[in-house]
């Protein structure tokens, strides 16, 4: 069944679809040029474009695009995205390929988007006792849950830490492993902490259970790490100091 609520545009390109859309069906759609056995799901002649240019992967109804390597790069909204760097979409997001030679807006009418600010106000202790939410004071450790403070174990607080550090980015499992098990002794393949990628998934979900109702918000990234995701959260979060 196609969900006529997720698409995509072509604004530019090579295209015979411009400006119809062309509805997210998988759980990964590739985007690309088209050339002998490669068939892209969204196709563009042009030359600049790689043959598997990037693909929009869909996990827990949120979507990611990821660049597969190409050649002249992938932008959303003017910035540069990494190879292999799982980027999440909103609703109204410009992907440009290859330097503008392709441009496509990412629809999401489900989404309801809730600003682009990731300023937070500082709230004293009196103005905490008067409100709800998730308090946030990373200078010195601490996290309250609608005025409760919530314990953390050492490596609990060193992955929000690094989540809430990286907001918004996707975290990879090597910069998990990397940053939150130094000590541990490095494995022969690209001196990475020996940390098995199950004993991360502990460690998230454990975080995640801890921040009860706004544990949601740390995501899973297909085939990447995690991300937190500041933007859906920023309706019940203060980032405050004592």
């Amino acid at each position: 069944m196609i969900d006529q609520d997720v698409y995509m545009t072509i604004n530019q390109g090579e295209n015979g679809l411009k400006e119809k859309p062309c509805y997210l069906m998988k759980q990964e759609t590739v985007i690309g040029r088209v050339w002998e056995q490669v068939v892209p799901d969204i196709q563009f002649a042009s030359s600049y474009i790689s043959r598997k240019h990037a693909v929009v992967v869909t996990e827990n109804d949120r979507f990611f695009i990821i660049d597969l390597k190409s050649k002249h790069g992938t932008r959303v909204n003017h910035t540069a995205i990494g190879n292999n760097k799982p980027f999440l979409l909103h609703d109204g997001d410009i992907i440009s390929l290859a330097r503008g030679v392709a441009v496509l807006t990412f629809h999401n009418a489900n989404e309801k988007r809730i600003g682009d600010t990731l300023e937070f106000p500082l709230l004293s202790d009196e103005d905490m006792e008067d409100h709800h939410g998730l308090f946030v004071n990373m200078d010195r450790r601490e996290i309250m849950i609608d005025g409760v403070q919530i314990y953390l174990s050492s490596k609990d607080t060193e992955l929000f830490g690094l989540l809430y550090q990286m907001a918004n980015s996707a975290v990879s499992y090597d910069e998990i492993r990397t940053n939150i098990w130094p000590e541990r002794a490095a494995n022969k393949i690209g001196n990475i902490p020996d940390v098995g990628r199950e004993e991360v998934t502990t460690l998230v979900y454990r975080l995640r259970k801890k921040l009860a109702k706004y544990g949601q918000y740390i995501i899973s990234v297909p085939r990447y790490g995690y991300m937190l995701d500041l933007q859906q959260m920023l309706p019940n979060l203060r980032d405050y100091k004592a």
